[in-house]
């Protein structure tokens, strides 16, 4: 199994293109997770990853946290 893990803060304007990306994929290949790591988005990160989650075929595992802020 491949596992694709995407980081993000507040890019609920662009994983829509990664996502469709990898949909396209699960045609040809099927033995993949997407792991998406949030840092605290405060957009709608969250409930665009969920209504994925709900109804795609292929494994989305969504995680978040606070803001990690820079060091």
């Amino acid at each position: 199994m491949i596992s694709i893990i995407t980081a993000t803060y507040n890019r609920e304007k662009l994983l829509p293109i990664l996502y469709e990306s990898i949909k396209r994929n699960y045609k040809t290949f099927k033995d993949f997770e997407w792991i998406i790591i949030d840092d605290g988005s405060k957009d709608n990160t969250k409930e665009l990853v969920n209504s994925w989650i709900k109804k795609n075929k292929f494994v989305i595992k969504y995680f978040y946290q606070q803001n990690g802020g820079k060091m």
